[in-house]
This record gives structure tokens, C-alpha cells and sequence, in this order.
């Protein structure tokens, strides 16, 4: 009798382990897009005090409501955030470490960047100009006995926020833009045919950041529509896959 009703128990096992899947999977993607902190317009500091740093490389990227700026760092004996102070200024002219001499940003606002017993690694660049909507400039202004500073130079003042990431260790800095406008696509006259569209259409359409949550992470180039949709199809197929290995054991008990 147990073995005439094994393959429907097998199949609403299966049912519930890819449902359970599903549920996980749709929930962190949620989380991880939602577990942001608010943007302030005050200064910002953290870190740890007397952890060691070596800036590895710097990103950019905008994604929609905020522009990001990544400081990676490499590996070190504690893995954690150097101590840091972000400080907000009306101008983007800073004041060079050391020299004392002024050096002014693209821009008409910045947030000084101040990274306590750190130093930079020589591949990275001093000097990059992303020009996006908000952070406009970012410059090493200082590197002087393991004290890093970089100017951020603004479009105007925006408030920002910040965040610290392990694996690897990155302090990350978004800075607040207004959202992106949707976009609207024109309905087709009666007299256009679908060979005369213009080709123009699609590519003036933005591209949409791979990266909406922390991980710190730059924007990628847009991918599919079916990318998300192959992702969760691949990683249910594994969740069903350890079920039904777990089925079978039990059915040769």
C-alpha cells in the first residue's frame, strides 16, 4: 500500500521544495534591495580605529537615486574598514595634505574622504572623472604618513551615506540624485509599419544598474530580460535535485 501512493508523496514533495525555493530565493533578492540606511546631510565617520589599509582599486557607478563611489581595500590581519571621516564642504576646492596648496574639482560641492593608517596601492589611478549626475571628480589630494585623503568633488550638495562591506573589504559612498525618469515608450502612428522604426528608440534608453543593493559592486553592461528568470530556474533545479536524492534514500528504507 505505502509503495502505490510513493510517487505521489515524491511529487508533492518536489512541489513543496521548489515553492520553498522560490520563497527563499525572491526574499533575499528583496532584503538585499531594501536593507539600505537613509541618506543624511551630515558629516560621517567609522571604521576601526588602528586597522590597517591598502586601497586597491575605486569604482564608480550610478544607479537609480544615488550615485556610488567603492573604496576596496586589500587583505589585511583585521579585514576590517580603516577609520574614516567623510566631510561635507560647499566647494570643491580641498586643501592637498602636506603641501597645504589648493586644488579645485569638477564640481561646485564635495566630501572630503579621509582614510586613518592606510596607504594606496601604486596601481590605482590619482586622478579619475566619472561625470555622473552627482559625483563629478575624485582625486587623491593626500598620502602622507598613512593618512589617504581624496577629494569628491560634487555637482552641488547632496546628502549621502555610507557603508562598510567585508569579502573584500570595501567603504562604500553613495551620494543622493534624483530618481531616474521612467521610460516612456510612444505608441506607433497608423501609418508607421515596424520596419520604419527608428533605431535610435532602444539606445536611448538608459541602462539599467546590475547593482541596487550593497554590494558594492559597479554597474554592469544591461543583460537579457531572461537572465533573472534563468538564475532562479538553474537554482531551483538544485533545490529539487538535493530533494529528490533525500526521496530516494528514504524510499529504499
Amino acid at each position: 500500500m505505502f509503495a502505490i501512493h510513493r510517487p505521489k508523496i515524491r511529487r508533492r514533495l518536489v512541489s513543496l521544495a521548489l515553492a520553498t525555493g522560490a520563497a527563499a530565493i525572491t526574499g533575499a533578492i528583496q532584503a538585499s534591495a531594501q536593507d539600505l540606511p537613509a541618506f543624511t546631510c551630515t558629516n560621517k565617520s567609522g571604521g576601526v580605529a588602528n586597522a590597517p589599509g591598502t586601497v586597491t582599486a575605486i569604482r564608480t557607478a550610478h544607479h537609480d537615486g544615488y550615485d556610488r563611489l567603492v573604496v576596496e581595500f586589500g587583505p589585511s590581519a583585521t579585514g576590517a574598514v580603516p577609520q574614516y571621516e567623510l566631510t561635507r564642504q560647499s566647494s570643491a576646492t580641498f586643501i592637498r595634505d602636506a603641501s597645504g596648496l589648493p586644488v579645485t574639482l569638477e564640481g561646485s560641492a564635495g566630501v572630503r574622504t579621509v582614510l586613518r593608517n592606510s596607504d594606496i596601492a601604486s596601481s590605482v589611478a590619482g586622478d579619475f572623472k566619472p561625470r555622473l549626475p552627482e559625483i563629478r571628480e575624485v582625486k587623491n589630494i593626500g598620502n602622507f604618513e598613512r593618512v589617504v585623503s581624496y577629494g569628491i568633488g560634487l555637482k552641488d550638495a547632496a546628502c549621502f551615506r555610507a557603508l562598510e562591506l567585508s569579502g573584500p573589504t570595501r567603504l562604500v559612498i553613495d551620494v543622493q540624485t534624483p530618481a531616474d525618469a521612467p521610460v516612456t515608450v510612444a505608441a506607433p502612428s497608423a501609418s508607421a509599419t515596424p520596419a520604419a522604426a527608428s533605431p535610435s528608440t532602444a539606445a536611448s534608453q538608459p541602462a539599467t544598474p546590475s547593482d541596487l543593493a550593497a554590494t558594492g559592486h559597479p554597474a554592469q553592461p544591461a543583460k537579457p530580460a531572461n537572465v533573472p528568470l534563468v538564475a532562479l530556474i538553474v537554482a531551483l533545479l538544485g533545490v529539487a535535485a538535493v530533494t529528490i536524492g533525500g526521496i530516494r534514500r528514504f524510499a529504499r528504507k
